[in-house]
């Protein structure tokens, strides 16, 4: 029997930038929590809760199991948004992955 328990899958999105922006583009992370057996099906229900999203997802998840509690499945749990001019890759190799990052 598998039981599910609590995940927090992070995921960047990419969108044009506002017409006030001095950007070409705006990329938001954002952090969806998710009830599911593992992280491979908290990252497919993620992506299942986002498909009428706006923008669009630029192919970075990842999932971290949490301690269960209380918690109500597909809650946003952090979002930041940034304007910028960087290509997706370009954007992802300057700001999420660098070589420095610890995830422990």
């Amino acid at each position: 029997m598998n039981t599910e328990h609590w995940y927090a899958v992070r995921s960047i999105w990419r969108y044009d930038a506002p017409s006030t922006s001095e950007r070409r583009y705006t990329y938001e992370e954002r952090i969806l929590l998710i009830l599911a057996v593992n992280s491979d099906d908290a990252i497919e229900k993620s992506e299942n809760k986002s498909k009428d999203y706006d923008g669009e997802c630029i192919g970075y998840q990842m999932a971290y199991e949490m301690d269960d509690g209380l918690l109500i499945s597909g809650h946003e749990l952090f979002s930041l948004m940034r304007d910028s001019d960087l290509s997706s890759d370009d954007y992802l190799n300057r700001f999420h992955d660098t070589g420095d990052e610890r995830t422990l």
